[in-house]
Order: C-alpha cells, then structure tokens, then sequence
C-alpha cells in the first residue's frame, strides 16, 4: 500500500430534500456551517478543517449534499449501511440536551444514542472511553462510523486487509478497527440488508450519492490507489475523475457489501 495512505477525509450525508435536512442540523442539532454557493446545495457541518484537530487526532468533516436517493423505508442496515457517530464525554447530559428521541443502546465498545435526521437517516451519539470527542455540538466530533454489515467475515477482511485499518478490538458480533493514528475508528456490526445494487447505480455521474451515508477517503497518490484497489479486485463505480471547481482528482469504489465510498486526491 505504499503511497495509498488511506485515511478519513469527511463523511458524506446525501438528501432528497437538502433545505430541510439543514435546517435539521443548523437549527436543531445546532451545528456550525460553512456554505459555498458555487456548489449549490451543499453545507459543511462543524467550521471547517482547523476546528477538527483534539488531542492530535482528527474527527472526520460532515458534508451534506443534494441529489440523495429516494426509498420507501430505511433504517441502519436498511437502505443506510453506514451511521456516522458523534462523540460526546456524557451520553445522557447530550441527550437531555436535545428535544428528539433517542435509542439507546450499550455495546461492548461504548455506549450510543441513535436518532433519525430528516427523512430517516440514521446517525448515533457516542460515549466511548478513552477516544476524542467534543461536548460543543456545534463542531461536533465524529470519531467513528458504525457499519451494518450483511457479511460481517467479508467487511472484516476488506477495512482490514484490502483498506489497512488495523484490528483494535472484537467480539462475536463487532470489530473496532483503526486507522494508523487511532481516530477516526470503523466499527462493524452484524445485521445489514442493503438493497442498493453498486453494480447498476442510477446517478452514474456521482455513483457515492445513491447511498444516505458515504465515506470519503484521502490519498497523496490517487493513481497508486486506484492501481492497488483494481489488484485487489474492488468494484469500481466511477472512473477516476478530475474536478476543476473544486480541485480534487477522485473515484468511487464499493466495499464488499456495496457501501459507496469515495478515494481522493487534493491539488
């Protein structure tokens, strides 16, 4: 994996209606943004990358986009794979906070409290111990996200060998792994039925938006990595492409359960 270096970059929040969506996490969640009208509708949550950095480590950024995919019904491991998590120093002092339902739940790795953004889309507060989080929800820090797998072996094997994340704890039904510098983690939990088809996306212009939740990955050799992930057999959804306006050269991939994920070069 030399000069592939993959290593969180934002996680990526696709809606149907986007107006309404950020409303949800300006006005109710309270969190900061950052607009840029060029893109159209599109919101950076939290104040930019320098306000990402506690304690040496780096919370994944919050982007939100338009163009989501429709569906009847969604829940994690439904029509959402992926639920990005926030953490927080004391769950039920968050939660007490905020006039919306919670579920909570208490995992071997930490303790959540999941809620419903618009039109269903899944996210969690977490209390974990011994990892970064931030009590200032308007820069939320997003330490980790959780992935409902529907082949719990298979998505082991590819964050961990195919993607290089490193084992960091696990059970019968979860594994924490971690990137080189800790944060943020990827946590994997059995239980998923995604009924997106990567190998037949509808948006082939942005393969990543036909899923709620994305995850967009950095490289410094975007070449190197696309060469390494084709020898590793990934799906491919999108070519690499550059972006002028925004300055960016990417691709999309899936993983082994067809979660789209975005790699990308910068400058």
């Amino acid at each position: 994996m030399k000069n592939v270096n993959l290593t969180f970059n934002f996680i990526g929040v696709c809606v149907v209606d986007w107006h309404s969506a950020f409303r949800f996490f300006h006005e109710t969640l309270g969190l900061n943004f950052k607009l840029e009208p060029k893109f159209g509708d599109w919101a950076m949550f939290g104040g930019g990358w320098e306000a990402y950095y506690h304690e040496g480590s780096r919370s994944a950024i919050f982007e939100l986009f338009d163009n989501g995919q429709a569906v009847i019904e969604r829940h994690w491991g439904l029509n959402q794979g992926i639920r990005p998590g926030f953490h927080v120093s004391n769950l039920q002092r968050t939660v007490e906070g905020l006039t919306i339902p919670f579920t909570l739940a208490e995992r071997p790795w930490g303790n959540t409290a999941e809620f419903s953004s618009m039109e269903g889309i899944r996210f969690a507060f977490a209390e974990i111990p011994n990892t970064p989080y931030s009590d200032d929800l308007s820069v939320p820090y997003i330490g980790h996200v959780a992935i409902k797998c529907a082949n719990f072996e298979a998505m082991q094997d590819f964050y961990g060998d195919v993607l290089g994340f490193t084992p960091a704890e696990a059970g019968p039904d979860y594994a924490v792994l971690a990137q080189p510098d800790g944060h943020p983690l990827v946590i994997l939990e059995p239980g998923g039925a995604s009924t997106f088809d990567p190998h037949d996306p509808p948006n082939v212009d942005n393969a990543v938006r036909n899923f709620p939740i994305f995850i967009s990955l950095m490289t410094s050799d975007v070449q190197a990595a696309y060469a390494y992930l084709q020898s590793k057999n990934v799906t491919v959804l999108r070519e690499i492409t550059s972006h002028t306006d925004w300055g960016g050269t990417d691709f999309h991939i899936a993983d082994s359960d067809g979660n789209g994920i975005q790699v990308v070069q910068y400058g």
